[in-house]
């Protein structure tokens, strides 16, 4: 008989079935815990609630179809940057939306922000489009191994997402910036928030108001890139610029 395979990834636990002991997975993930990996009493797995929650457990019992397992270790904040890390994105087509989402959660976003620019195209998520973004982005937060779910919202207009800004330091993607070099990130600074624009880019009017704003221009290269490349990679020279500094 094939040993059990033990799980490489957490499972998602809401954050109301979690108790000073105990964690209480719910039905789809008990399924998968005990059809797939074949658990048993005593099988150890981790969990996390999204909310900076990060459990090693074992399994005590099965009830119901409901996984329980015993808290062996709790972990705050597991996989988490020191700094918060907001992407504002130009509204691109959904696939590209999608892979925002998917990419951008390991890599430390904490809220994603899709904001309907001039040249958008089209209308912001609807309710059932946030709800699939929800699911890619617990998924990215479990292959991860971060505790922290990202928020994620839109705006019908820039000048609308730039009024709920909270205080941080700020950069866009821009053609006329200068290079990103991490001596360019200030201490004391809760989060770091970044602007990157929707196929064919800001018009002149919303990257002067960004700039109005405080995000300084930086330049991603001599090429030209989609959406979703301009904004991974600027997500990753801030992330990694954050770890080599522990800003």
């Amino acid at each position: 008989m094939k040993a059990p395979r033990l799980p490489d990834s957490p499972f998602w636990v809401e954050p109301e079935a979690v108790g000073p002991r105990h964690v209480r997975l719910s039905a789809e993930e008990s399924h998968h815990l005990v059809h797939v990996h074949r658990a048993k009493e005593g099988t150890p797995f981790q969990a996390t609630d999204g909310q900076g929650g990060f459990f090693e457990c074992v399994v005590e019992s099965v009830e119901r179809r409901a996984v329980v397992g015993r808290i062996v270790e709790r972990r705050e904040g597991r996989g988490e940057l020191g700094r918060a890390i907001e992407l504002y994105v130009g509204l691109p087509d959904w696939t590209a939306v999608e892979k925002v989402v998917e990419h951008g959660v390991p890599l430390g976003t904490t809220r994603f922000h899709f904001v309907v620019c001039e040249r958008s195209g089209h209308q912001g998520p609807s309710a059932e489009r946030l709800g699939r973004l929800d699911r890619v982005a617990r998924a990215g937060l479990k292959q991860s191994r971060r505790s922290r779910l990202p928020v994620i919202q839109s705006s019908a207009s820039l000048r609308a997402a730039l009024l709920a800004l909270s205080p941080g330091q700020r950069f866009m993607a821009d053609p006329e910036g200068v290079p990103f070099t991490p001596d360019l990130l200030k201490s004391g600074q809760p989060a770091v928030q970044i602007a990157v624009g929707p196929p064919g880019g800001f018009t002149p009017e919303e990257s002067a108001l960004l700039r109005s704003h405080d995000f300084s221009p930086i330049l991603l290269g001599p090429s030209r890139l989609t959406t979703e490349t301009a904004s991974l990679a600027l997500l990753s020279l801030v992330r990694n610029s954050l770890l080599r500094s522990k800003l």
